[in-house]
């Protein structure tokens, strides 16, 4: 990581960073894999979706369209 995208790393996780990242030891079976999936696609529909205010369509998951006018037409400009 070049002293840039630290310095960016810094600022948005802080120093030491409040977050841990864990990479499995073992290879993941096809049943834990199906699992990990459906809570990672839970988690950023429901992101998603406390963002937007209501459902998000498909073309948005799939990042198709851009949420970023949805949230301005509500007032909710990104910083």
């Amino acid at each position: 990581m070049g002293k840039r995208a630290s310095d960016n790393f810094k600022k948005r996780f802080g120093d030491p960073p409040r977050i841990e990242v864990i990479y499995p030891n073992k290879k993941l079976s096809v049943e834990e894999q199906e699992i990990q999936s459906k809570r990672l696609v839970t988690g950023y529909v429901g992101v998603l979706r406390g963002l937007l205010g209501r459902e998000p369509i498909d073309k948005e998951l799939l990042g198709k369209v851009g949420i970023s006018k949805a949230l301005a037409r509500q007032g909710r400009r990104r910083k």
